[in-house]
């Protein structure tokens, strides 16, 4: 019947991008509408939606805060996973690799929801890191209930959970570099930073774009992090856009509008790594 039966192979990846691209659609739509569980009967209303959205001083805030959580991932991530993949890499023993790289990505098998479980109880006011300071004669600080300290302690908690997973990506690229290029340099009188200065981290442009990629997408997702540690005000320092999101659940096209805003936002980083990707493919082909 079919002359060319990997064509099939095709078929699910094509029903899938069907039913995606229709969902994007409809969702694009209803956010052009006034549509809510309060409006039954939904009015087109353009743009509107969007205004209403983007003069919503909490939308705003928690726009800001997710785009100053996806930075501060990005930069503390990538930074902590060349360290971490430098300390590894240079390691003699096999053995004490594998140990130090199960520790360093544990975070990722833990569940955001239950890592804030976690760092609550370490935030705590009368427990976990305030005890430590008071055994020093430190005043204990109150990490989460502060302004100003809030979002930075549930930011230092996402580095925590994520900088494993950038350094994954490090160390696999730093394990492709031929071992005699770093032998030679190292004879030639070159330090460990110079290596990685000079060799390493040239042959890891790969690594940065998806690590990066990645980084900021994990950072538009999160939303239990903050949602078990501080709860669902969306009048708090620690809103974000899905807090914001699950807040506006019942008004449809708010919704909408806001779900279109996270795909945009997506986009920009995924469309620029996909061509990336694409054209690595070309090259190799």
């Amino acid at each position: 019947m079919f002359k060319n039966k990997s064509i099939l192979f095709f078929v699910p990846t094509g029903i899938f991008s069907v039913v995606l691209l229709y969902l994007v659609g409809w969702n694009i739509y209803t956010s052009l509408t006034n549509s809510s569980s309060f409006h039954p009967v939904a009015n087109f209303v353009g743009l509107g939606t969007y205004v209403t959205v983007f003069h919503d001083a909490i939308f705003v805030s928690s726009l800001e805060h997710s785009l100053l959580w996806a930075f501060a991932l990005i930069a503390a991530g990538n930074a902590l996973g060349i360290f971490f993949a430098t300390l590894i890499y240079n390691v003699g023993s096999a053995r004490i690799r594998l140990i130090f790289t199960t520790i360093f990505i544990y975070p990722l098998a833990i569940s955001l929801a239950a890592s804030a479980v976690i760092w609550t109880w370490l935030f705590n006011t009368n427990t976990g890191i305030n005890t430590i300071l008071r055994s020093f004669g430190i005043p204990g600080y109150t990490w989460l209930d502060r302004p100003g300290s809030a979002l930075p302690s549930l930011i230092l908690v996402s580095i925590w959970v994520f900088s494993g997973l950038a350094m994954i990506f490090y160390l696999a690229s730093f394990q492709n570099v031929s071992r005699e290029v770093i032998e030679s340099a190292k004879i030639d009188g070159a330090s460990t930073f110079r290596v990685l200065i000079k060799i390493l981290l040239p042959e890891s442009k790969n690594a940065f774009i998806v690590s990066t990629a990645l980084l900021f997408l994990f950072a538009l997702r999160i939303f239990s992090l903050p949602f078990v540690s501080t709860g669902l005000n969306p009048f708090t320092e620690t809103s974000v856009l899905n807090m914001y999101f699950y807040y506006i659940t019942e008004y449809f096209a708010k919704s909408s509008a806001v779900s279109v805003v996270l795909v945009i936002l997506a986009t920009v980083v995924v469309v620029p790594y996909a061509l990336f990707g694409l054209k690595r493919w070309i090259s190799h082909d």
